[in-house]
């Protein structure tokens, strides 16, 4: 049980560090729609933006890790590349296949990514 508390102070730091990085994501992804800008380049673009700030957010703030930056930065890059094609898919999916409106089907594609990567960034990212 001693295990508990250390991994959700850990989990709700993660949190923190998500919900920041969600902001700056979901912020210039809503921007760009505004400017005009084609919902599946704004993705690209907001995703590369959540990417620097869940990279350093989660190392220097959730995971703590000081140390390895490249080999950590390379493991969270494969982990988020992965999450940006599988996000633009669902999200093509539920906008062009189901009709949804597309910043909704923005914040859903999100939380999909969020359930997973904890435990990816726990134990393949930041180890």
């Amino acid at each position: 049980m001693k295990y508990f508390p250390q991994s959700f102070g850990q989990f709700s730091l993660y949190v923190l560090s998500g919900s920041t990085a969600a902001i700056v994501d979901f912020g210039s992804y809503a921007i760009q729609l505004h400017l005009g800008i084609w919902y599946i380049a704004a993705t690209v673009v907001s995703g590369v933006l959540g990417f620097a700030t869940t990279f350093l957010m989660n190392k220097y703030v959730a995971f703590k890790k000081k140390n390895d930056f490249m080999r950590h930065l390379i493991r969270f890059f494969i982990v988020d590349m992965a999450n940006i094609i599988v996000g633009a898919l669902v999200l093509y999916a539920l906008v062009d296949g189901l009709g949804m409106e597309k910043q909704v089907a923005k914040l859903l594609t999100m939380g999909m990514v969020v359930l997973w990567n904890f435990f990816l960034y726990k134990f393949f990212v930041y180890v």
